[in-house]
C-alpha cells in the first residue's frame, strides 16, 4: 500500500487575477499558511512592483518566502525549491495546511512535481562574457549546445525565460557545468490540489492597467510609488540587474535612464504585462490537473472535496 502524502493547496494564475486576496481568505478559512511562489517577491525592497502583500495582509495569515534575499544576490530555482520544501514541511509539522501561491510556473512545478535540480555555482568570469550578448545571441549558444548534449531546455525554460538574458545566462552556466536542464522528476512529496484563478482576458487587461496606474501614483505614507521604489533600488542595485527582473523594473529603469518618456513607458509597460499574462495562461492551460475557479465559493467547494 502506497504511503499517504500530506496535502497542500496550490493557487496559481496570471498576474492581477486576485490570487493574493483569495489565498488569504482561503488560508484563514482552513487554518493555513501561505508559501509564496513568486520569483521576484523573494527580494527585499521589491514590494510595489511585484505586488507583494502588505504588512497588514501578512498579519492576517503567516506568509513564507517573502523578503528573504537582497536583490543584488543570486537566487536559483534550486534555492527556491529547497526553501519551499522546508517551509511547507514546517507548516505540515505544526498541523496547518500549506497554500502554495504565486504566478511563477517554474517555482510551483519544482515543488509539486519535485524536480530533480542541481544547484550549480555561478561562473563569474564566464558570466561577464555572456552579459555582453543579447537574448538572441545567448539562445544561439544555449539551444544548439543543449541539443548536442541531450539536455533538454524545455520545460526548464519557457517563452518568457528565453527572452530574459539573466535566465539564459544561468541556463548556460548550468549546461556548461554538466547539469541537466530538463525537468527530471522524483516521486511527489505532496498530494497537491491545483487551483487556477479564471478571469476573462478583457477583464484581466483592465485590472492590469488599473493596477499599473495605481502603483505609479505615490500612495503610501511616505509618498512612495513604483517609480520611487526603483529610484531607491538603483542606489544599491545596478541598472542591468534591475532591467533583468523585467516588466516594471525594466521599463521604469529605462525611463529613469531617459530612454522613454513617461507616457511611452506606461504604455509599453502595460503591453508587456498583458503579454506576460498571456504567456502564463498558455503555460497553465496545458496542465489538465488545474481546476479553474472564479471566486472563493467555488474554491471552497473544491477544497472541501479534496480534504
Amino acid at each position: 500500500m502506497l504511503p499517504t502524502l500530506p496535502k497542500i493547496i496550490v493557487l496559481l494564475g496570471p498576474t492581477a487575477s486576485g490570487k493574493s486576496s483569495l489565498s488569504i481568505a482561503s488560508a484563514r478559512e482552513y487554518n493555513g499558511e501561505i508559501v509564496s511562489a513568486d520569483s521576484r517577491q523573494v527580494y527585499k525592497g521589491m514590494d510595489i512592483g511585484t505586488g507583494k502583500v502588505t504588512p497588514e495582509e501578512q498579519s492576517q495569515v503567516p506568509h513564507h518566502l517573502l523578503d528573504i534575499i537582497e536583490p543584488i544576490a543570486d537566487f536559483s530555482l534550486a534555492h527556491y525549491q529547497e526553501a519551499a520544501f522546508a517551509a511547507i514541511d514546517d507548516i505540515i509539522a505544526r498541523g496547518k495546511l500549506p497554500f502554495l501561491v504565486g504566478g511563477t510556473a517554474l517555482y510551483i512545478y519544482s515543488v509539486i512535481d519535485n524536480y530533480n535540480l542541481t544547484n550549480v555555482g555561478a561562473n563569474l568570469a564566464r558570466r561577464k562574457e555572456l552579459e555582453k550578448l543579447s537574448a538572441d545571441e545567448l539562445q544561439a549558444i544555449l539551444i544548439p549546445s543543449s541539443a548536442r548534449r541531450g539536455k533538454g531546455v524545455v520545460p526548464a525554460l519557457n517563452d518568457s525565460d528565453k527572452k530574459n538574458p539573466r535566465r539564459l545566462i544561468r541556463a548556460i552556466e548550468k549546461l556548461e557545468a554538466g547539469a541537466n536542464l530538463g525537468a527530471n522528476k522524483k516521486p511527489p512529496r505532496y498530494d497537491s490540489l491545483i487551483l487556477g484563478t479564471d478571469v476573462p482576458r478583457n477583464e484581466l487587461y483592465k485590472k492590469i492597467d488599473q493596477r499599473v496606474d495605481e502603483r505609479l501614483r505615490p500612495t503610501d505614507s511616505a509618498g512612495k510609488g513604483m517609480i520611487e521604489e526603483v529610484i531607491k533600488l538603483r542606489q544599491t542595485v545596478p541598472d542591468e540587474k534591475l532591467i533583468s527582473f523585467g516588466l516594471e523594473y525594466r521599463w521604469i529603469t529605462e525611463y529613469l535612464q531617459s530612454k522613454h518618456t513617461k507616457e511611452i513607458m506606461i504604455e509599453r509597460l502595460k503591453g508587456a504585462i498583458h503579454a506576460f499574462a498571456r504567456r502564463q495562461m498558455t503555460w497553465w492551460k496545458k496542465d489538465k490537473r488545474i481546476v479553474w475557479i472564479k471566486n472563493k465559493i467555488e474554491a471552497e467547494g473544491v477544497i472541501n472535496k479534496f480534504l
